[in-house]
């Protein structure tokens, strides 16, 4: 990874809301539809679409289409536990 991609990934993190996605999607253990998201963090879901946008910018989840719905995943399970883990001391 460039210096700009790390900056990009832990800006990423480094949002109260991201950080509620990514840990409702931990939970979920799997993939899990902006409209899931969008009533479990009580937000809109055009907000819930900006944030996974960055999330998906910086490599942090995927997303893909299944008939109307956007399910949303986290890529890398493990490698962000660990870095959530280090940050946690």
């Amino acid at each position: 990874m460039t210096q700009e991609e790390d900056a990009r990934f832990f800006k990423a993190l480094a949002d109260p809301i991201r950080l509620r996605i990514i840990d409702y999607l931990r939970e979920k253990g799997n993939c899990s539809c902006i409209c899931h998201l969008s009533e479990h963090l009580g937000r809109d879901q055009s907000v819930i679409f900006r944030h996974l946008g960055i999330l998906r910018d910086a490599g942090i989840v995927s997303a893909k289409k299944d008939g109307k719905y956007l399910l949303c995943c986290v890529k890398d399970i493990k490698k962000i536990e660990k870095i959530l883990r280090a940050a946690h001391g």
